[in-house]
């Protein structure tokens, strides 16, 4: 009978032997969350930097187009600035080359000095534009005169009177702050 015992004692040891602990369990799983979340990351890297790539050769071509404008534009401006395309552009205009026989010399006539009605003129022009401020200052006049008298003696006052009224202005603000 002793080996009865025996063998019943060696099943129960194989049953709780061939049970894995929790914890070796857990920490498996673990490490195999850690390794799936290492993935992901990689692979979001992965693709973000091939993301970067792209964005870099189309920045890449467009300086490439850029420069190659610049280049354009820079030999545009050299050809218009050279003399012969100056001629030309002058030539249109209706501009002609300067040359001895092309100078025509310029002598005042009799017709060009001023006349005494010339001055009379300007004369003329001035006595006008004073009666012009005239009539402007005279409808200000009567702006002023519909003002009421409370704004108009506001404004006559001296500047020490308005001294002492943005003092106690001033003041008056003060002990507001200081009562709240």
């Amino acid at each position: 009978m002793l080996r009865k015992k025996l063998l019943n004692k060696n099943k129960t040891q194989r049953a709780e032997g061939n049970s894995i602990p929790w914890r070796y369990c857990f920490l498996t799983l673990a490490c195999g969350l850690i390794l799936v979340v290492g993935f992901f990351f990689a692979a979001r890297q992965h693709f973000s930097s091939i993301d970067f790539g792209i964005k870099n050769s189309r920045l890449r071509k467009q300086i490439e187009e850029l420069e190659s404008s610049k280049r354009r534009l820079i030999l545009a401006k050299e050809i218009a600035l050279s003399p012969a395309e100056i001629k030309k552009a002058a030539q249109k205009i209706g501009l002609r080359e300067m040359t001895a026989s092309n100078i025509e010399v310029y002598r005042p006539n009799a017709s060009s000095i001023e006349k005494p009605t010339e001055k009379s003129k300007v004369e003329k022009n001035v006595k006008e534009a004073v009666k012009q401020t005239a009539s402007i200052k005279s409808e200000e006049i009567k702006k002023e005169d519909k003002r009421p008298e409370k704004e108009i003696q506001a404004e006559k006052k001296s500047p020490v009177d308005k001294d002492k009224a943005n003092k106690e202005k001033k003041d008056k603000t003060k002990a507001q702050i200081a009562r709240k």
